[in-house]
Formats: structure tokens, C-alpha cells, sequence
């Protein structure tokens, strides 16, 4: 009976959602849910992918937005949920501002200046506690990443014995993390960032989010070496060099490697994750790339040692 209540509450939630076209209107920014696109003058839209977000998902996502917003993080304000086509969306405020990724192809002469705005934004976020429970746990997140890999028969109960060690190393923090922290979810208003995209938004270590963002400077952007938004693989090169040595103080090219080569193992799960169960993905690939990046992915876990745990100490 309360599945059959559920479903027609459901049901009439989504009859009472107006809808709008997205027309002609400008694209201001896009991930990997969704694209964003300016409504009018003070509001934006952001239209989710439909095989990627249930309508529950994308209702949650817009509560967690709220949340975040109400706790001081820099965050457009959520309104209300729309139907966008066959899509649905979520409406924000958000008032003459355009993404970082839009303001860097536009000027990649200030590729320092946008990278030192990323690195220091990341700093002032992880510097933020909340209290325990306010937001997702960003460990809980890796254990069902590891969970939907093995759910999907990449690797074998041992083998998720040995990620889960991997991310118990990890220690323990109560620090907002954005989970998904790329320049198509920055935008610049009146030169101050804010936040978009913050539904996978949790509490955790800094490696969770650092570790995510090495999987679109690094790794993505340079599949097919073609870039991601606009921006080309050799300016996300840049930036990422340029984020780490201010987010971590240091010019010391072996210390940077250092966190890379951690960075790059987590990274790693979630990457596994991906490629082994997203629709988008052409199912000969689901079938073959993962068995080749589980065998990275397994031998990063055993290689990460006491002295890599005690290095992300230091974040």
C-alpha cells in the first residue's frame, strides 16, 4: 500500500511541474549529468540527463542544495523542479555570471589567475567543518563505488577486501567536500565563485574531492587528448600544476608527484565505477576496459603504503 501511496504522490509531484523550452537559449556550462543553460537575466536552468537522473535523484539533488546553501557554502539558491522535454531540471538564481570554463577559453592569457582562484576556493571549502551527518559520507560513497564494481562482476570478493583497506587508510574528516569540482561547475559572479553542480556535495577527507578532480584535469582531459569544455589538454596540464603547488605550498616536484601518484590511485575506483557501469558507455567497452583498469586499480590498493596515509595526514 505505501509503494502504490508513494507512487501516486510521485505522479502527481510531476503533473504539477511547468515546463519550459530551452530553445535558443545560451549553454553556459555542462558536466557529466547534466547542461546548464541561462533562463533569463537572473535565473539558470540546469537540465539533467535523462538515462543518468531519476526524477527522485534530481528532486534530492535540489534538497541537498538547500542544505548546503542554508550552511554558508557558496551555492546558487535552489527553486523549483521543471520539465525540460523529455528531461527534467531544477531552476536556480543566479544573476549575470558565467562559468569558469567559459571565462577561461575566453581568456587563456590568465590561466595562473584561474588556477590560484580554484586552488584557493578549494582551500576556504576544505577548511569548512560540519557537523557529523549533515551531509553524506564521503567514505560510505567509495564503499558503494566499490560495491556497484564488484555488483557489476569486475572483481572478486578478495579484491573488495583490498579497496576497502584502501579507503579505511583514508582518515577520518568532517570537511565540506564538492565531489565533482571542475570549472563547468564554478561560476564567476561579479568575479566571486559559486557553486554549482554541489548534489554529490558530502563530508570527508580532502583526498575524496582531489582525487575527483584528478579524474577530469588529468584523466579525462586528455581521453583522446581532446580537453574538456573547450579547454584544451595542455591548459588543464597547467592548471592542475599550477592548483597543486598552491593548494599544497610546495614548488617541490617530487612532493607533487608524490600526491599525484595517490591522487591518481583513488581516482582510479571511481573511474572503474564509471566505466563499468554507465549506460553511456558502448556495451563492448563495459565488457573489456574494465577487467585492464581493475588491474591497476588492485595493484594501486596493495602499493599504497603507511607513508602515503601518513602524506594525506597532511591535507
Amino acid at each position: 500500500m505505501r509503494s502504490e501511496n508513494n507512487d501516486k504522490d510521485m505522479t502527481s509531484f510531476l503533473e504539477g511541474l511547468r515546463s519550459i523550452s530551452i530553445e535558443g537559449l545560451e549553454e553556459i556550462g555542462k558536466g557529466g549529468n547534466g547542461t546548464v543553460y541561462r533562463l533569463d537575466p537572473e535565473t539558470i536552468v540546469k537540465v539533467y540527463y535523462g538515462d543518468r537522473n531519476t526524477v527522485e535523484k534530481i528532486n534530492h539533488n535540489r534538497e541537498v542544495t538547500k542544505s548546503v546553501f542554508v550552511q554558508g557554502i557558496p551555492t546558487t539558491i535552489a527553486f523549483d523542479m521543471v520539465r525540460v522535454g523529455d528531461n527534467y531540471g531544477v531552476v536556480y538564481e543566479m544573476i549575470d555570471a558565467k562559468s569558469l570554463s567559459h571565462e577561461i577559453v575566453a581568456n587563456p592569457d590568465k590561466l595562473e589567475y584561474y588556477a590560484n582562484l580554484i586552488a584557493d576556493t578549494l582551500k576556504t571549502l576544505h577548511s569548512t567543518e560540519f557537523e557529523k551527518g549533515t551531509l553524506p559520507n564521503a567514505k560510505e560513497a567509495a564503499y558503494r563505488d566499490v560495491k556497484a564494481i564488484y555488483d557489476c562482476g569486475v572483481i572478486d570478493s578478495s579484491e573488495v577486501d583490498i579497496l576497502h583497506k584502501m579507503i579505511d587508510n583514508v582518515p577520518d574528516r568532517y570537511t565540506f567536500i564538492h565531489q565533482d569540482f571542475h570549472p563547468g561547475n564554478i561560476m564567476l559572479q561579479k568575479g566571486e565563485p559559486v557553486l554549482i553542480d554541489v548534489e554529490d556535495a558530502g563530508l570527508g577527507h580532502p583526498v575524496f574531492d582531489l582525487s575527483s578532480m584528478y579524474l577530469v584535469y588529468v584523466t579525462a582531459a586528455h581521453v583522446g587528448n581532446k580537453g574538456f569544455e573547450g579547454i584544451s589538454a595542455k591548459q588543464f596540464d597547467i592548471i592542475w600544476d599550477l592548483v597543486m603547488k598552491r593548494y599544497f605550498g610546495t614548488t617541490d616536484d617530487k612532493k607533487i608527484a608524490d600526491l599525484n601518484r595517490v591522487l591518481l590511485a583513488y581516482s582510479r575506483i571511481k573511474y572503474l565505477r564509471g566505466v563499468a557501469t554507465s549506460p553511456r558507455v558502448p556495451k563492448l567497452l563495459r565488457k573489456t576496459v574494465p577487467k585492464f583498469i581493475k588491474k591497476k586499480v588492485i595493484n594501486d590498493a596493495k602499493t599504497i603504503s603507511i607513508a602515503d596515509s601518513e602524506l594525506l595526514m597532511g591535507l
